[in-house]
């Protein structure tokens, strides 16, 4: 009964995640706790300690994912304040003879600047140049705003400190940074998501082809510090070392980017920056309780053998076809991941990409791939799917004006159907 148990309180998460995503790690937690409740009230059904103690805290929760998350945040929100985002968005006006091309450069910037900081922040930073560039061009900024945020969600997925299923998929295949960039000798997600951010801006160039006035000239913002730079710098470059000394992606890389962003934050304090606690009181705390309490419930559905389930019901659905599992993983974690959240979605999935590959005979990676390009482009298809399309949405309305769920999906769909086509045809080239 226990089993049934746990399949019905991870959909009753899930929908309560859907429904309130403001109070999402409370919900994950309010399910990991009635999953211990039952364990408590039905002894016996849990003879491997899946949902033990001992089980939840050594076993389900991934402490190295948490940390690098955690400090790669604190050195993110750092960054953010110094005002050198802004720089680089500014100093876009300046290098291009029209303004589609500067609305084009700036969904860049902002996909750049999201492969090393979280999605919503990415939007918050850019999102006032892009306001003022469509003002005094005379366009609407609705296409410019929705563009920033698909191109910041598209690009998080290409590094492993971009995004949290990133992280998820690096603990489940102990994969280090640089293998985000060439894995096994082949390349890897990193080329897969350039791939489909050119297909994707090609659909955006449509989209932006009747701002063909000259660009407006945006003042400069001076830039407050360049030692969060620094930060940064020196956390991408120890992750991408970080495999010399811990290959398999258990301890180093939380551990090192924790500390980083613990000193990060004591320079913040000491040099007594204007606005330090305020910036304290925005960090994203919730996130990382959600993520703990997410690796829980997927965890408790592996134990208890749904993963397996999953697994079992694809390749009864394609047979022995790993292109036909492959497209069918893709397809489903891209509409599926269009209106619910993709953290779980992909937690929960990354082992069945492995059970499938065990059927099917294919490499696990060519199905994580798939997983994590349709989940994480899903999200780009409405203005629900990702928490950077819901805050971009969210900015319009506070400047008047209000987007409709067709007025996204008419970017986000073409944009999400381009760029996972291109990514998917890249890893089937070379993974298959």
């Amino acid at each position: 009964m226990l089993r049934w148990i746990v399949l019905l309180v991870f959909f009753a998460t899930y929908a309560f995640v859907a429904a309130f995503a403001r109070h999402r790690a409370k919900g994950v937690w309010i399910g990991v706790g009635a999953l211990v409740l039952a364990r408590l009230l039905l002894p016996g059904q849990d003879a491997e300690g899946v949902l033990s103690p001992r089980g939840i805290v050594f076993d389900a929760i991934n402490w190295n994912v948490l940390g690098l998350l955690a400090g790669a945040m604190l050195i993110a929100d750092l960054f953010a304040d110094s005002r050198v985002p802004s720089m680089l968005a500014n100093w876009a006006t300046h290098y291009f003879r029209s303004t589609r091309l500067v609305m084009l450069a700036i969904c860049g910037l902002a996909g750049f600047i999201s492969i090393f900081m979280d999605n919503v922040t990415t939007v918050l930073i850019v999102a006032p140049v892009a306001l003022a560039v469509a003002r005094n061009a005379g366009v609407s900024p609705v296409p410019l705003m929705v563009g920033i945020a698909i191109c910041a969600n598209l690009q998080g997925a290409a590094t492993l400190i971009g995004d949290p299923p990133s992280m998820l998929l690096a603990a489940s295949f102990r994969m280090t940074f640089n293998d985000f960039f060439v894995h096994q000798g082949r390349p890897s997600l990193f080329f897969a998501m350039q791939v489909g951010a050119v297909a994707g801006g090609l659909v955006l160039l449509f989209v932006f082809r009747r701002a063909k006035s000259a660009p407006p000239r945006m003042p400069a913002e001076p830039v407050t510090t360049w030692t969060p730079t620094v930060f940064l710098s020196v956390m991408v470059a120890f992750l991408a070392s970080a495999s010399w000394i811990d290959p398999d992606f258990r301890w180093l890389a939380g551990t090192g980017t924790l500390t980083l962003g613990l000193i990060a934050l004591l320079w913040g304090v000491w040099r007594h920056r204007p606005g330090i606690w305020k910036l304290l009181t925005r960090y994203d705390l919730p996130t990382i309780l959600f993520l703990a309490g997410v690796f829980v419930m997927a965890y408790a559905m592996q134990g208890f053998g749904w993963v397996d389930a999953t697994a079992r019901g694809v390749i009864g659905l394609v047979g022995g076809s790993r292109v036909g599992a492959f497209l069918t993983l893709v397809f489903a974690s891209l509409v599926l991941s269009a209106f619910i959240d993709n953290v779980a979605y992909v937690a929960v999935m990354l082992p069945a990409a492995k059970a499938i590959a065990d059927a099917t005979g294919g490499g696990a990676f060519l199905y994580a791939a798939g997983l994590l390009i349709g989940a994480c482009l899903g999200g780009n298809m409405t203005p629900i799917g990702a928490a950077c399309c819901v805050v971009s949405v969210g900015t319009l309305r506070r400047e008047g004006h209000h987007v409709s769920f067709w007025q996204f999906a008419r970017i986000g769909i073409p944009f999400s159907i381009a760029a996972t086509a291109a990514g998917s045809l890249f890893v089937l080239a070379f993974w298959r």
